[in-house]
């Protein structure tokens, strides 16, 4: 009798309970769906940030950029222009673009350019025979496609030549595959085309500087270009 008598105080209690869970449910219901779905709109956030793509710093060259590192270099012709000026990659690029293009094979297609650290970084869709194929690539050209993208890393440099400065390639990539070391001249080389320019490292691409401009650095992102001195 006992037990009977406790399992209908039990379940008053539980009636009781749920009456008031009912009554006042617009108090505590938004506060449980805020708790049971903050996991889920966190794992949303991450998953977009995860899908979002990475700012790689590459820059296709443009008319735009051009002008504006033309009108820079101008500057230094200026008597009371600057000692120097800074420029982007493609603010660079683009006002030695015949220079540079001129080192790169004739297919060299979606030219792009970037600053990272010291390093002036340059990359394009090229044919591979263009590059010379199996006789400078070696193995490597057969785990490739007929074309590839290209990667230039390295330093700008003066050379003791007027009006010539160099692109010393530290690193290369043809697809996903880095160069060896040993292979960079050879395959520079190949890109030149033609004998070796003198005063310029053989690991090097020659770039003829603008008119009043005597010396070149890439450091922290910037291109500087610097007056030239009588």
């Amino acid at each position: 009798m006992f037990g009977c008598f406790r399992r209908l105080i039990t379940l008053v209690i539980l009636a009781i309970v749920a009456v008031a869970a009912f009554v006042t449910r617009d108090s505590w219901l938004p506060k449980v769906r805020s708790i049971i779905g903050a996991p889920a709109a966190t794992a949303r956030a991450d998953s977009t940030a995860l899908a979002a793509p990475a700012d790689t710093g590459w820059t296709a060259l443009t008319y735009q950029a051009a002008e504006r590192g033309r009108k820079a270099i101008a500057r230094l012709a200026n008597a009371r222009g600057p000692a120097y000026v800074n420029l982007s990659a493609a603010e660079f690029a683009g006002t030695v673009l015949d220079s540079l293009t001129a080192q790169l094979p004739p297919s060299a297609e979606s030219l792009q350019v970037r600053t990272a650290g010291n390093e002036l970084q340059v990359r394009a869709s090229v044919r591979l025979g263009d590059l010379g194929g199996r006789a400078v690539l070696g193995p490597l050209a057969s785990m490739m496609g007929d074309r590839e993208r290209l990667t230039l890393g390295g330093t700008l440099e003066a050379t003791g030549i007027a009006g010539v400065a160099q692109y010393k390639l530290v690193r290369m990539r043809v697809g996903s595959f880095d160069i060896p070391s040993p292979l960079v001249p050879r395959l520079v080389r190949s890109l030149k085309g033609r004998a070796a320019h003198p005063g310029v490292d053989v690991s090097a691409l020659p770039i003829r500087l603008p008119a009043g401009v005597g010396d070149i650095r890439a450091a922290q992102g910037r291109i500087t270009l610097y007056r030239l001195t009588q």
